[in-house]
């Protein structure tokens, strides 16, 4: 924090913390339970506390949401894409037989649809991914090419989760990472103990699972399959991770190379069949990892100006190069790259994209084309396919053309040791005048990035009519600046960017456009943790706060996260079972300085995920409330980390417009 308070153990806290725990407690024994202060049902499958009846038309007429189109594979035989778009509000397969053509819709459920695959052969059939009132624990299920639009057939048991899939050529089947979920099993010592497998089935005899795998004690992650049908897994296992080969017919697996350590980047170190992007540097690289010994060989001599995160393999007998995509400062560039040796330079194509951020570039199996969507200021997801045969880009959506583009520009500072810190910043119409509000939107991860692109519904319309400066700002710890700023948050470091937040503050201070005084300060996820930590630490120049999933104790947040997590976390956040470590996060947790939060806050969380447990929450709104902070608190019964059913996406999206407006105006949260 800017300003340290050494004084937070007082006694008041200390009832308050006994209070949020023992709430956390009854979670994870018994499930979790409801809020013991009256609550209300808005919609079904929400529940509130504190919020009063909110406005109906015009000022919380419906929002309007533009469509988002996401590519996710192409026919196997047919030059048509498999489609990711809305139907009744929920994300579901759909088949675009043509650029421009008419979608067709393929799967139905309660659920949106993750993702998906087709069979690789003749496209008889496509497997799909999808969990269930946002538990994330995704199951696959096979859904008949020719029959109607349907929930499909289960080919995984409910319980586990999934954790990626790959079809093997020539009919062998399908392979799969299979999770264990144990958030209430306890393991040796009270510590509960991850599990992974590496299975096998026949999609059209679900009957036909088998065992081909196991690790206990850490994880399987990175699932491949190569054009020759070699299977490739990483055996993360305490601090070593390990690639590993698996053959079909039981033999124990073949190490490829020696174990590595562990740090906290190795979750972004993806394999690509035999390419890698890995880190070699300070940014992510390209490397040839051998699929008999893992030898690793890199690739790329020239640097491609910031961090590889996407690579598109051709199918065997298209002499294509690769697709190689690279994240420039936010923007995604596309190259084609022979991937032959280090001499070679990538070529960059399509460079008549709008600026933006390009996703998921496949090449076509039988035909010279990629596909992949492409999220700009005008499209929260449109697609596009690049044929080369004639070097063409050609759109197979369109743009949104009822929203206006809005500008945003890149807002610099300097944080308290220096290090420059950017933002996007996206300003108000002209017609707003003087000095306008400000919301900071802080993103999740850490390790993940705020990106130029298509702004949210609620965003662009407080943007639009409530005249606000909108500033996403990319705190120490955001992706796409390289290694060594990945890294400048983790552990002891963690209170490091809320600083950076802080001197965002400062500069807001310095500008003439900005009004100091009303400042909203809102983020999900590690986002939702900043957010606290900004409200206790800058509770005298704040207005308000949005927190939504976010991590109130870290201690309790490490414990009762789900075990396929729990490492992974331990290397971003300390290990809470080092008695040192566990002090350090217990002092810097919001919840330890839920005293210094004086400020409007509202609460969102999902009463299903398993990322940030939803105790996390509980303990929260149980110490504001005891302290008298003014308070909204809205429970998602049905949702996880995120809110995806359409009524409970658009209450939420009315709840945030009021909650800014009333704190603006300086209104009580309460008043009806």
């Amino acid at each position: 924090m800017s300003k340290p308070n050494r004084s937070l153990i007082q006694s008041g806290l200390t009832s308050v913390l006994a209070l949020g725990l023992s709430l956390l407690s009854a979670c994870s024994s018994t499930g979790p339970s409801r809020p013991s202060v009256p609550v209300e049902q808005p919609v079904a499958g929400l529940l509130t506390q504190g919020i009063p009846p909110l406005p109906t038309a015009p000022r919380a007429a419906p929002v309007y949401e533009a469509p988002a189109l996401r590519f996710v594979d192409w026919h196997p035989q047919q030059l048509e894409m498999l489609v990711l778009a809305r139907h009744q509000g929920l994300m579901q397969l759909h088949r675009l037989a043509q650029a421009g053509g008419r979608l067709e819709l393929l799967s139905r459920g309660a659920d949106p649809v993750d993702d998906a695959r087709w069979e690789p052969e003749q496209g008889r059939y496509l497997v799909f991914s999808r969990d269930q009132g946002g538990d994330e624990a995704f199951r696959l299920y096979r859904l008949d090419a020719s029959g109607p639009a349907g929930e499909g057939v289960a080919l995984t048991p409910a319980g586990a989760r999934v954790n990626g899939f790959a079809f093997l050529p020539q009919g062998q089947g399908l392979v799969y990472l299979l999770e264990q979920l144990d958030r209430q099993a306890q393991g040796q010592g009270g510590e509960r103990r991850a599990r992974s497998w590496l299975q096998w089935v026949d999609p059209l005899n679900p009957a036909s699972t088998r065992r081909l795998g196991e690790v206990e004690g850490g994880r399987f992650g990175d699932l491949r399959v190569s054009p020759g049908g070699a299977i490739t897994v990483l055996r993360s296992q305490g601090k070593q991770s390990q690639l590993l080969r698996y053959t079909l017919d039981g033999a124990a697996p073949q190490a490829l190379g020696a174990a590595r350590q562990i740090d906290s980047q190795e979750e972004a170190d993806e394999e690509f069949l035999w390419s890698r992007l890995a880190l070699q540097g300070d940014f992510r690289h390209l490397v040839r990892t051998s699929l008999d010994s893992g030898a690793r060989e890199p690739l790329l001599a020239r640097a491609l100006g910031g961090d590889l995160e996407a690579v598109a393999v051709p199918a065997p007998g298209l002499q294509q190069p690769l697709a190689l995509v690279s994240n420039e400062a936010g923007l995604s560039a596309l190259w084609l790259y022979e991937g032959r040796d280090a001499a070679a330079a990538p070529r960059r194509i399509a460079t008549e994209l709008p600026a933006g951020v390009l996703r998921n570039p496949r090449w076509h199996p039988r035909y010279p084309v990629l596909g992949f969507s492409h999220v700009w200021t005008q499209s929260p997801g449109q697609l596009y396919s690049w044929d080369a045969r004639d070097q063409r880009l050609q759109a197979w959506s369109g743009a949104d053309e009822k929203n206006q583009p809005l500008r945003t520009e890149l807002l610099r500072w300097k944080s308290f040791d220096g290090l420059e810190i950017t933002g996007l910043h996206t300003p108000p119409p002209a017609r707003f005048t003087g000095p306008r509000p400000v919301y900071i939107s802080l993103h999740g991860g850490p390790a993940s990035q705020s990106r130029p692109g298509y702004l949210s519904a609620t965003l662009r319309q407080l943007v639009e009519e409530h005249g606000v400066h909108l500033i996403q700002p990319n705190v120490r710890g955001s992706d796409g600046f390289g290694k060594r700023f990945l890294a400048l948050d983790n552990g002891r470091l963690r209170e490091n960017a809320t600083r950076d937040v802080s001197a965002l503050l400062d500069l807001i201070a310095r500008r003439p456009d900005m009004d100091a005084a009303k400042v909203i300060v809102a983020g999900g996820s590690y986002g939702g943790y900043l957010t606290l930590a900004v409200a206790a630490a800058e509770a005298p120049r704040i207005a308000g706060s949005i927190c939504r999933v976010g991590i109130a104790n870290f201690v309790s947040f490490l414990e009762n996260t789900e075990s396929y997590r729990r490492d992974n976390r331990r290397a971003e956040y300390g290990d809470e079972r080092d008695p040192a470590m566990r002090e350090f996060l217990t002092r810097i947790s919001p919840l330890s300085r839920v005293q210094q939060m004086s400020k409007p806050m509202f609460i969102v969380h999902g009463r299903n995920d398993p990322r940030v447990p939803y105790g996390e929450a509980q303990q929260m709104a149980a110490a504001l409330q005891a302290q008298g902070t003014p308070l909204w608190f809205l429970t998602a019964e049905e949702e996880g980390h995120s809110v995806a059913k359409p009524a409970n996406r658009e209450y939420l999206q009315r709840a945030t417009l009021e909650f800014v407006r009333r704190v603006l105006a300086g209104q009580a949260l309460s008043a009806p």
